[in-house]
């Protein structure tokens, strides 16, 4: 207990610091004076965090004096938190509470956790399912949306949407040679069952083919894996494509809104192959160092592109209140973005996606379909399903030195976010001179490159950079605070690893600077563990410009600006207090978030 304590005082000192920093409450930390006793909102909250990544409940800072202490019960708060969170949820919300100080004084702190994935979603008993269930956004709850309460409930089993057959559809929709592919791989590799079968035989052992009153329909897994066009039933049921020319999607001067905008239909292998095309025509290349040769490869790794799209494809919901969605491709100046519909399904770990194989699909017919139907002139098929399509994603960009994709579940959407900039570009390179890596291994030097970007990592996120395994990685993190380099906060699976105070950049770079190293080449040994360096211009541009931009338009929260800037909320704040022209507004009556603006 004691040592609980200690974990959670440690927690909420750190809390208070970031949060005096941004202003306003943060997305995984929520603050109340409850000078009067336990805020009737305080319900909304604990089902908002069981619901998303679980987070930090403090009572007794007020949020409008800077979160200054204010004079509670603490006791009293303690003990009505607790029966909060056993009484007005249901299921009842796991947390950690404890009387804890802050500025000298008590204040009460809850850590919640997030609930299991066969129990969301958490909701208020009082206004039941529909109405109760919240989710955390930056820095509030928000109600979920009855498709978004549909998603929870369907990751407690297994859904069929992808088994149903589609009634207006015949045999006769299905894609003649996609089929002679598939029946000729699996007589080859699956034994005598299917060898000693006819083609119709084959199509009804694997689904694809149905029996109905009306005779036999394919199946929507069947449609999609291997029909001539699916999208003739389910018009929406494709992938989008455009190319933006601004990092925050707006059109250019001029009023150009594309570079380029395409819809690919057809069936599931053929989305996959033109999704790759239209990238490839769209990205560029660039230059990496290799020993004393230079190798030239497109900015992002096909095989990371390849596996986001099958990836998008093969897990996105197909449920009917889904079906008017597309999975949507979009390439920006600075990063490549993949959404479907749908978030993470079933009992999978975000924080292990990246690092081991985890295999849970939404729709396990299309899934086992499409192990062994091939991409039309590739000779590959169109996934594993082993689980292992991530993991080789984040190999795919190790290899390529850049860091590993951004994985961001929404409950509605899922994405995938791949940064085109190099871990190890100039700018990494010149700060990591500075820095005693003496005995440090590349994989570490690697995780510093990170830091020097992000300022944070956990042990998760290690793993996927560097490719190791837990062991090795809690090792390396280790061995880096012991050499002053990076400090440890939180606890449990809120660790995370911090760049040491005095080793953390300025990263006010000038939009001339940044100009002035495009084309360079930065130098990095070659590793296994690592990856090759690439020859890349400094990829944190300054953000400036374009918050003054956003800002002469009128004031804007913190939320509008990160999503227009494709940044987190933290990343905007901190470039918002940099910018000495920039001033905030306080929230008005009725109003929860604060604003920014330009300075008169």
């Amino acid at each position: 207990m004691a040592m609980a304590m200690a974990n959670l005082q440690a927690e909420v000192d750190d809390a208070v610091v970031r949060l005096r920093q941004a202003g306003t409450d943060l997305q995984s930390i929520e603050v109340k004076a409850a000078a009067g006793g336990l805020p009737k909102s305080i319900a909304d909250t604990l089902s908002a965090f069981a619901n998303a990544r679980g987070g930090l409940v403090i009572l007794g800072l007020d949020e409008a004096r800077g979160f200054q202490p204010v004079g509670i019960d603490a006791a009293k708060l303690a003990s009505d938190l607790a029966a909060a969170c056993v009484d007005q949820l249901e299921p009842a919300v796991r947390s950690d509470i404890d009387i804890v100080s802050v500025d000298g004084q008590s204040v009460v702190a809850a850590r919640i956790d997030e609930m299991a994935v066969d129990r969301k979603p958490c909701h208020v008993r009082a206004r039941g399912l529909e109405r109760g269930s919240y989710l955390r956004t930056h820095d509030g709850d928000r109600p979920l949306s009855t498709y978004e309460v549909h998603i929870l409930v369907s990751s407690r089993g297994q859904p069929r949407d992808d088994m149903v057959p589609v009634l207006e559809a015949s045999p006769a929709d299905l894609d003649a040679d996609l089929v002679t592919s598939l029946v000729r791989r699996l007589r080859a590799t699956r034994g005598p069952l299917f060898s000693g079968s006819s083609d119709d035989e084959v199509l009804r052992l694997l689904r694809v083919l149905i029996d109905t009153e009306d005779g036999p329909k394919p199946s929507l897994a069947g449609l999609l894996a291997l029909g001539r066009y699916p999208q003739r039933y389910y018009p929406q049921l494709d992938v989008t494509f455009v190319a933006y020319p601004t990092i925050t999607g707006e059109p250019i001067q001029g009023g150009t809104r594309f570079l380029d905008n395409q819809s690919i239909d057809g069936a599931i292998p053929i989305m996959v192959s033109m999704a790759l095309a239209a990238v490839r025509r769209n990205m560029k290349r660039r230059a990496i160092i290799v020993g004393i040769g230079r190798l030239d490869q497109w900015e992002y790794p096909e095989e990371a592109i390849r596996e986001a799209v099958a990836n998008a494809l093969m897990h996105r919901d197909y449920h009917p209140l889904a079906q008017g969605t597309q999975i949507r491709v979009e390439l920006y100046p600075d990063r490549l973005v993949v959404t479907s519909p749908g978030g993470l399904h079933g009992p999978v770990s975000r924080e292990d996606l990246l690092a081991e194989p985890a295999s849970s699909s939404r729709n396990a017919l299309l899934a086992k379909l499409l192990e062994d139907v091939e991409v039309p002139g590739t000779g590959r098929t169109v996934c594993e399903n082993r689980g292992t399509g991530l993991p080789a994603m984040a190999a795919a960009l190790r290899s390529a030195g850049m860091e590993p994709p951004a994985l961001i579940d929404t409950v509605r959407e899922f994405r995938v976010v791949f940064h085109s900039h190099s871990l190890l570009d100039d700018d990494s390179v010149a700060w990591l001179s500075t820095v005693d890596t003496a005995g440090l291994a590349d994989r570490q030097r690697f995780g510093l490159a990170f830091l020097y970007r992000n300022t944070t990592i956990t042990n998760q996120q290690y793993r996927g950079l560097t490719g190791c395994d837990a062991g090795t990685a809690s090792r390396d993190l280790t061995g880096m605070a012991a050499a002053g380099l990076v400090t440890k906060n939180g606890d449990r699976r809120w660790t995370q690893w911090r760049l040491a105070e005095g080793l953390i950049p300025d990263r006010r770079v000038s939009d001339h600077g940044a100009e002035s190293r495009r084309g360079q080449a930065a130098l990095w040994p070659t590793s296994s563990s690592a990856g090759a360096a690439v020859a890349r211009p400094a990829g944190r541009r300054d953000r400036s410009a374009d918050i003054r931009v956003l800002l002469a338009g009128g004031p804007r929260d913190t939320n509008e600006i990160a999503n227009a800037l494709g940044m987190t909320p933290q990343g905007a704040l901190r470039w918002l207090h940099r910018m000495a022209e920039v001033v905030r507004i306080e929230p008005g009556p009725g109003q929860r978030r604060l604003r920014w603006t330009l300075r008169d």
